[in-house]
């Protein structure tokens, strides 16, 4: 069970994770975890406002008695008509609705990388060898996917490691395209659609970016919105650990997916199908508990 709790700070002490505020008879205290305490400590000073979800039950820790903060919604510093405020979950939700509404053409996208060999692998550098997209219109029907394998070139033959995860073969990438076919269409649709990229972490956009320029090509993920869905996720939930896709599309759907093969395509089409979910989240049609 929880409750909201809301008040001036009166106390900081930092060693313990602790604040006090002034409760009807005397001081209460909240604790927080290391990671909370840390976000929001150069925020909390005495006068600094905190509006917090608690845990209604007490426990004594290091001599003080107190309840376990478990989310931080508001902080401020009371300034007349106008306050301070440093953090405000409810704007940051209103921010997000706001996104993830925009009518823009939007692309679902996901790679499989090669990976390194159990040995030897100081001087290794991955590469993109699968790719699956999933492009839609503002109003979310789908007008284009794609699913396929790249050739490696820095480091042709695939490890052992990378046959097992992803179970493909050799041959499945010596038959693909290579790197400059994926760098061109993906140029065409930023210049033709400009969507709003969303993946799932931050890995995708990094390895775009650093095969454009291994390969001196043009490197236009400066020129495209990617939105990382796992931080969005975090951020609204607030949830201290990443959350895996898998585990996320079952939030939103009626059967459970198990087993994920780590399929490019695959991968995107979940993504679009998370996507879309989180977004009937943001609109209040649906409401999910993590």
């Amino acid at each position: 069970m929880t409750e909201q709790i809301n008040g001036r700070i009166e106390k900081v002490i930092e060693d313990n994770r602790l604040i006090a505020i002034k409760g009807p008879k005397q001081l209460a205290y909240y604790y927080m975890s290391r990671g909370m305490f840390r976000q929001f400590m150069d925020y909390f000073d005495r006068d600094t406002y905190v509006f917090l979800k608690v845990k209604k039950d007490t426990r004594t820790y290091k001599g003080y008695r107190v309840q376990n903060v478990v989310s931080i919604d508001k902080v401020l510093l009371p300034k007349g008509n106008k306050p301070k405020v440093f953090y405000d979950i409810s704007m940051i939700k209103t921010e997000i609705r706001k996104l993830v509404n925009q009518k823009r053409y939007r692309l679902f996208i996901d790679f499989e990388m090669s990976m390194p060999p159990y040995q030897q692998y100081h001087n290794f550098v991955s590469e993109i060898i699968q790719v699956g997209f999933v492009l839609t219109d503002p109003e979310g029907h789908e007008i284009q996917r794609y699913n396929g394998f790249i050739k490696p070139t820095l480091f042709p033959k695939l490890s052992k490691r990378t046959l097992r995860f992803l179970s493909l073969t050799q041959d499945d990438v010596d038959q693909g395209v290579e790197y400059s076919f994926l760098h061109e269409m993906l140029a065409n649709i930023q210049r033709e659609y400009q969507p709003i990229i969303y993946v799932w972490g931050k890995n995708d956009k990094k390895e775009l970016s650093k095969l454009n320029k291994l390969f001196k090509l043009d490197n236009f993920v400066y020129d495209m919105q990617f939105v990382d869905l796992l931080s969005l996720h975090k951020t609204y939930f607030r949830l201290k650990n990443d959350l895996g896709l898998f585990n996320a599309y079952n939030l939103y759907a009626h059967e459970d997916l198990d087993n994920q093969k780590h399929d490019a395509l695959e991968d995107a089409l979940v993504t679009k199908d998370v996507f879309f979910g989180f977004q009937d989240v943001c609109n209040h049609k649906i409401k999910v508990e993590i």
